[in-house]
């Protein structure tokens, strides 16, 4: 915590870490919590996976007297503490759903006793009245809470049974309490706090740049490309891996592309049944499988420090996600790799996920009339209640009146008097989620040191702004180059008049006038005045430039394996005159060898073309700004830290520093000039558009 001393720990704290953990020293962040523990301060530590969070409330608890209770929402992550505990001599018990009920009587007796130093339970457990009556007489000296931000209904993985811990905490007769989290955000840290009424907590946010993993972004065409892409990775780095996919049939297609390749690989997600997710699990633990293919379901509790490679195949829904699950990579300290396939179309698919996490009214309402006229309800066939909606939908709003109450436990249903949820918030949190999606977007798209954008996010402090292990750092990418006018309404044209029925692929064959056979096939599309427009391009820049569109949002890409183009309505509006656009594209646009002549109306650029010479006559953005530009720069710095602060949020959310270094370089007099600015869109132009423009005419 800023502004306050840091506590130390103790020598015997320090005694503790050596001698019954084997630690010769801690890791940043550690010494603090211990410190402040010791101390009896709440505490709240936000730190990424492999971070060491678990040793900096294991190692107070163990320096002074009594039960340490802690609050776990997985399985296999209590499992795995648990067995570690036990091997360094420590007696630790857990109480979960898979154990004998014998086995859950006698880590309870064991606690209340006073034979157990920690004691792991679920946090349904701590809802359960039998277990809830006993937290008095269990003696708690501190109530630890892992994966604290499940708590935050504006997280990433907010549960609603974490919502109980503060009465939980309540009636352990108030210990401390530690939380600790590998992915909370400013305002999701200030939710934990309020939510857990945490007393002056001690805050630590560290270890975010992670200097030894080294972060990369390939954009990559959807489907085999991907798949190369994964199998050309494995090959290129020795060791075992970690690749995550979307879907069940990505994960089993890219394990068996592996071992095709003679890779030992296997698939791990929900369609496994329970026992052969286990052998999947042991086998890579005991070394016998070198890669997992796997869903997000794979990696919590598996403490496996010598995973040199996480690939995600799949785009994730936010940061927080793809931080975690990158962060199982080089936990020896030796180097790894983290890389992420990227392609615009990837953000569809998880809008989808998304889509279906918040059903709408209607569609709860509609299940719940299903559950009522059936007068049952069975956890485990959910989808087949309404067969006309999406699965996912079904069991989302099943989820939703189960936490409602309306769904009991034996497999009743009960009538409700209102509606079962908030759905205003659910609205809001529906937002919040698309937001995350935009960082994590951002995040792929992003120039900047991508270790340093982890940071800004999670609200660590004082990291350097570049660095030796992330893709742009390492290798900058060439300037962005604006894109002439011409070659931008030739692209929309294009789209335009085959809107929704063709890929990037064909259209960009027809815009660089290729001798393709679909186009020998169709005489009749020499005859487009779009026809041989971009002649005088690379395949690679004319594909560019329309996944460019996609990401303008002048364009939309549909579903699918063969995703096709339609014309957005910003896209109309710029055919009609009513817009203009800057579009920015990096430095791929060289001049090529037609594959053939262009139509006799392009052949020397035409009304409409775009020829090499317009490609060679592009020139980058200046990265200097005059003096001027510089002062106005520096003022919207100002004003954007300013709003940061009072919106608790990381400044870049804003805008990032390329895009206010755009915006003082063009230096627009309006709402609508400054929406031509690339990174401003409509929704950030009606948010902050006229705060903008407001700060830019100021002395």
């Amino acid at each position: 915590m800023r502004g306050e001393v840091e506590p130390a720990p103790s020598a015997v704290a320090l005694g503790v870490a050596r001698d019954v953990f084997g630690l010769a020293g801690l890791r940043p962040g550690q010494a603090e919590v211990i410190g402040a523990a010791e101390a009896g301060r709440d505490v709240l530590f936000v730190a990424p996976t492999g971070s060491g969070k678990s040793v900096a409330y294991w190692v107070p608890a163990l320096a002074s007297p009594g039960l340490t209770l802690v609050v776990s929402p997985l399985i296999a992550l209590m499992t795995d503490q648990v067995a570690r505990l036990r091997r360094a001599g420590v007696a630790a018990a857990a109480i979960h759903s898979q154990l004998e009920a014998g086995e859950q009587r006698e880590a309870l007796a064991a606690a209340l006793s006073g034979r157990l130093r920690f004691l792991y339970v679920a946090p349904e457990r701590l809802a359960t009245p039998s277990f809830e009556e006993r937290l008095a007489e269990l003696g708690v000296a501190r109530f630890v809470v892992d994966e604290a931000h499940c708590i935050s209904s504006w997280g990433h993985d907010f549960r609603q049974e974490y919502r109980r811990l503060a009465a939980a905490v309540t009636a352990c007769g108030r210990p401390p309490v530690t939380a600790v989290t590998a992915t909370a955000t400013p305002q999701v840290r200030e939710d934990i706090s309020r939510s857990l009424a945490l007393r002056r907590p001690f805050t630590v946010v560290t270890g975010f740049v992670r200097i030894g993993l080294t972060l990369e972004v390939q954009r990559c065409h959807q489907g085999a490309e991907k798949l190369r892409a994964v199998v050309r990775a494995i090959a290129e780095v020795p060791g075992r891996a970690l690749v995550y996919c979307g879907r069940i049939r990505d994960c089993e297609e890219t394990a068996e592309a592996l071992r095709a390749d003679g890779v030992a690989a296997a698939a791990y997600h929900g369609g496994l049944d329970g026992p052969v997710r286990s052998q999947v699990q042991t086998a890579f633990t005991e070394g016998k499988l070198r890669v997992v293919v796997a869903t997000s379901a794979f990696g919590m509790g598996v403490d496996i420090p010598d995973i040199r490679q996480v690939i995600h195949r799949d785009f994730p829904a936010c940061l927080e996600d793809y931080h975690q699950a990158a962060g199982r990579a080089g936990r020896d300290g030796l180097p790894a790799r983290c890389l992420l396939l990227y392609n615009p179309a990837d953000r569809g698919l998880q809008e989808l996920f998304i889509a279906q996490s918040y059903p709408e009214r209607e569609v709860v309402r509609e299940v719940y009339r299903a559950l009522l006229r059936s007068g049952r309800w069975d956890a485990r066939e959910p989808s087949g209640l309404v067969p006309s909606l999406d699965r996912r939908a079904v069991e989302a709003s099943v989820r939703l009146l189960e936490n409602a109450g309306a769904l009991l436990p034996g497999g009743g249903v009960r009538r409700l008097s209102g509606a079962p949820v908030d759905f205003e918030e659910r609205r809001r949190l529906k937002e919040a989620a698309l937001a995350r999606l935009d960082q994590m977007m951002a995040y792929a798209t992003s120039r900047e040191c991508r270790h340093a954008r982890i940071a800004d996010y999670f609200g660590e402090q004082g990291v350097a702004r570049s660095c030796s292990a992330c893709d742009n750092c390492l290798s900058p990418r060439p300037a962005e180059l604006p894109v002439p006018a011409t070659a931008v309404r030739a692209a929309l044209r294009a789209v335009a008049r085959f809107d929704g029925h063709l890929g990037s692929a064909r259209l960009a064959a027809m815009l660089r006038g290729a001798d393709s056979s679909w186009n020998r096939d169709r005489p009749w599309v020499r005859d487009l005045d779009f026809f041989g427009a971009l002649a005088g391009w690379e395949e690679a820049a004319v594909r560019e430039l329309l996944v460019e569109l996609v990401e303008r949002e002048l364009v939309l890409r549909g579903h699918g394996e063969r995703p096709t183009l339609g014309l957005a309505p910003a896209g109309r509006a710029v055919l009609s005159g009513e817009r203009e656009v800057t579009v920015l594209l990096p430095g791929l646009l060289r001049a090529a060898r037609p594959e053939r002549p262009a139509s006799p109306r392009h052949a020397a650029g035409g009304r409409h073309g775009s020829t090499p010479a317009d490609a060679a006559a592009i020139t980058a953005t200046p990265d200097d700004l005059d003096a001027a530009g510089q002062l106005r720069f520096e003022r919207l710095r100002r004003w954007r830290l300013g709003l940061a602060r009072a919106e608790a949020r990381a400044a870049f959310t804003i805008f990032d520093d390329r895009t206010l270094r755009e915006i003082a370089d063009r230096d627009p007099g309006s709402v609508a000039e400054l929406l031509q600015v690339r990174g401003v869109g409509p929704a950030k132009t009606a948010r902050y558009g006229e705060a903008v423009i407001g700060v830019l005419q100021s002395d």
